[in-house]
């Protein structure tokens, strides 16, 4: 994988400054183009074509399947993907790649992809406003409006990123093809879940989806970094080799 080559093939560390600068010019302004276009889809979603999306037929369809055995599976999904459970997520992505790589850059990449979103999450939702389905709730509300989903796009953010750490760390294809299809299967849990529970719309999910992906790859990829010369391994990838033998 190509994208991985950033990391795997270069084990210069960063400075601080030019960190702070990439952050500011390769990180932040990204994220404000995608938040400008985030609020474009917010007005349409909200406004002339809100009628035509059939979104509160899908919340109505959703609360009738209803049973107490998937109440508490959405319950337990949409609880992982909790501003909690993403702290905690965080804090051990961050901790896991510290051990694996020592190397803080590295390691920094999940809180960067969580705080990105989280500014971006905060912002859309304010000015978008949009109101939750019309439907009974299963789940406690949030001080944020609906859209978009802010489980969604912040548990898919981390995963976005710690799924290319475990790529980059790990060499071998079928494990990859387990990690990715395992994270694949829980984000559309989560996304079922919240619109199960009446928490969000379709396009609440969906936008919150997108926001998590682009969140992830603008922090997986905004540090500058410099090809190490053919043939030699990085040093995340040496520690790694080292712990096994």
């Amino acid at each position: 994988m190509s994208v991985l080559s950033r990391y795997r093939d270069d084990e210069s560390a960063p400075t601080l400054r030019g960190a702070g600068r990439d952050l500011i010019f390769r990180a932040l302004l990204p994220t404000l183009a995608l938040f400008l276009v985030g609020l474009g889809v917010g007005w349409v979603v909200t406004g002339p074509f809100s009628a035509w999306t059939g979104e509160d037929q899908l919340s109505v369809l959703a609360q009738a399947q209803r049973t107490p055995a998937l109440d508490e599976f959405a319950r337990t999904a949409s609880e992982i993907g909790s501003v909690n459970g993403n702290i905690l997520l965080c804090i051990i992505g961050v901790g896991l790649v510290w051990a694996f790589t020592r190397r803080w850059w590295l390691a920094a990449l999940p809180a960067v992809a969580l705080i990105l979103h989280v500014l971006l999450h905060l912002f859309t939702s304010i000015l978008v406003g949009r109101e939750r389905p019309d439907v009974e709730k299963l789940d406690i509300g949030q001080p944020t409006h609906s859209f978009p989903s802010g489980h969604m796009g912040a548990t898919t953010a981390q995963l976005v990123v710690l799924a290319l750490l475990f790529c980059l760390l790990v060499g071998s294809r079928a494990w990859r093809i387990v990690v990715i299809t395992v994270v694949t299967a829980y984000l559309l849990v989560l996304g079922w879940s919240r619109v199960y529970l009446g928490m969000h719309h379709v396009t609440d999910v969906l936008w919150g989806a997108v926001n998590g992906v682009v969140c992830g790859l603008i922090a997986w990829l905004f540090l500058r970094r410099e090809t190490a010369e053919p043939g030699q391994p990085s040093a995340a990838v040496r520690s790694v080799r080292g712990a096994r033998g």
